[in-house]
């Protein structure tokens, strides 16, 4: 093989990760690629992780459509304008050829702004993620999205389902893209509110929602989120299922975590009865654990106690489950003797 064919095959394997169609490109004033500039207020690490913090990873991707007007102010678009521009397109973090810098863009094809007018965008992650529709809010010129019957099962509880939209005329830096969650999000710590460990040893094994909804319909219009149910709040959901100690802490902050955190469908806890006593009828958490003391049996039973919490879009609710062990104590008393007569025995000579 002569030299020059080594270094084009070799410059074929670079490109291979982030091929685009026209690799000799040269960067032109007139024609400025539509970029993607990804932020987020609260953010993950891949697409099957819950994001924390502010930082979209590079690992991530997600897809994106763009509905183009000539007209600045989206006044051509009516309800039922589908998109125009990126429809379904996947966008991931790729490098360009020759010194074009790294940037969010879709892996196969560059895309460039027009001259006139300005395009409306709306991302959805993770990428696999796909909206059931996807569609113009005339009312409110900006993109919208239907999910239909996203449910909450063991191989998601982590994804963290965002949506973004922004809109742009032609430019040359990259347009921002504010992600918004649009789950709740549920995580636990446990503690106690004394040090039991020279003589006792307390474990939670696991814990169970009670009665809530695993799945729902999300309507996402004017950069909002709208869930609404699909099933009464009728099922569990087993959110952790591993033995933990729980160790004193003096504070609710200082408890250690159970658990990694689960996604949930944002949803109004439902209601206890106040009628009742005997049971807690509403949306409950059901804790099992383990009691294991000095000279005695280890005892595991469960503590069932209410939810009481409504969960919003973009939320993340901490649990703080205080355990309060009550030292068996004994308070000895005597009867006393009670007295008896018995019949009168006359001593005689």
């Amino acid at each position: 093989m002569k030299k020059s064919q080594l270094i084009l095959a070799a410059a074929l394997v670079a490109l291979a990760a982030c091929s685009k169609e026209n690799i000799n490109f040269k960067a032109d004033a007139l024609q400025d690629e539509i970029g993607f500039n990804v932020v987020n207020k609260k953010a993950t690490r891949a697409n099957g992780e819950i994001i924390s913090g502010t930082t979209y990873a590079t690992d991530n991707t997600f897809k994106v459509w763009g509905w183009q007007s000539p007209a600045a102010d989206f006044s051509e678009f009516s309800t039922d304008d589908a998109s125009n521009v990126m429809s379904g397109l996947t966008i991931s973090y790729c490098g360009g050829p020759e010194s074009r810098a790294d940037a969010w863009r879709n892996a196969d094809h560059y895309y460039y702004w027009p001259f006139t007018g300005k395009i409306s965008f709306l991302a959805v992650h993770p990428s696999e993620v796909a909206p059931t529709t996807t569609g113009w809010d005339a009312t409110n010129k900006k993109p919208q999205a239907t999910i239909a019957d996203y449910t909450i099962a063991a191989g998601n509880k982590t994804v963290d389902l965002m949506l973004a939209s922004n809109e742009g005329a032609r430019r040359t830096d990259p347009l921002p893209l504010v992600f918004k969650h649009a789950l709740s999000q549920i995580q636990f710590r446990v503690r106690t509110n004394d040090d039991y460990s020279a003589d006792a040893t307390f474990k939670v094994n696991s814990i169970t929602i009670n009665k809530i909804d695993l799945s729902g319909d999300l309507a996402y219009a004017n950069d909002a989120f709208n869930w609404s149910d699909n099933a009464a709040q009728t099922e569990n959901w087993p959110y952790y299922a591993t033995t933990a100690t729980v160790a004193y802490a003096a504070t609710d902050a200082a408890a250690a975590l159970y658990g990694d955190a689960n996604v949930m469908i944002p949803q109004a806890a439902f209601a206890d009865d106040p009628a009742t006593t005997e049971i807690v009828e509403g949306t409950t958490l059901t804790i099992n654990y383990t009691l294991e003391q000095n000279g005695s049996a280890p005892f595991t039973g469960d503590i069932t106690v209410a939810a009481g919490q409504e969960w919003l879009a973009g939320k993340k609710y901490i649990y703080t489950l205080n355990f309060k062990l009550k030292e068996i104590l004994f308070a000895p008393e005597a009867t006393d003797w009670v007295d008896v007569e018995v019949a009168t025995i006359n001593i005689t000579d």
